[in-house]
């Protein structure tokens, strides 16, 4: 039995196995990926479409689906506490906030906007938003919650901002 194994060539068994190898490899590993339909719902196009219609200021741009650690980021000294830094890094770096509303001359954040639908009344879902609300709130930055609905008129999306934020968004300093 020894004897007939030491004739068997082990070549073809090491082509296919690394065939396979590669094929394995070339497919995206153990996992598999495919694309969405699109990067927004209809009914956040929806808001989005009319979101834009109601910012009037040239100089405003609208982005959805931007990653909070993008937009905030820990007041830590990172040198002084690293791990606590990297904590509460941690708690904003896999959440994304739905549209934020930026200028295009510097990129800078005028105020951030969640999208509520259905989704947002689970346990879970409400300590999720609690903890962005709060997070949002020390940073200075303004954070506007619009119920999901079919309709938007520009008097009632203009009047969820503040009259600082109004008046950026008609173009008025």
């Amino acid at each position: 039995m020894i004897d007939s194994l030491n004739n068997i060539n082990l070549t073809p068994i090491a082509i296919v196995f690394v065939v396979v190898l590669f094929l394995y490899l070339k497919r995206g590993g153990k996992y598999k990926y495919e694309k969405h339909k699109a990067l927004f719902s209809a009914a956040e196009i929806n808001f989005k479409n009319a979101l834009s219609q109601a910012i009037v200021n040239p100089n405003l741009v609208v982005y959805g689906k931007v990653r909070i650690a993008d937009i905030i980021t820990p007041s830590i000294n990172k040198k002084f506490n690293n791990k606590m830094w990297w904590k509460a890094f941690t708690k904003i770096s896999s959440k994304h906030v739905d549209y934020v509303i930026c200028d295009k001359r510097n990129y800078s954040v005028l105020c951030v906007l969640e999208l509520d639908d259905q989704s947002h009344n689970t346990s879970k879902a409400k300590q999720r938003d609690s903890f962005v609300n709060k997070a949002y709130k020390s940073a200075g930055i303004e954070l506007i919650r619009v119920k999901a609905s079919s309709n938007y008129p520009q008097d009632f999306l203009l009047n969820l901002f503040s009259k600082k934020v109004q008046q950026q968004l008609r173009g008025n300093r």
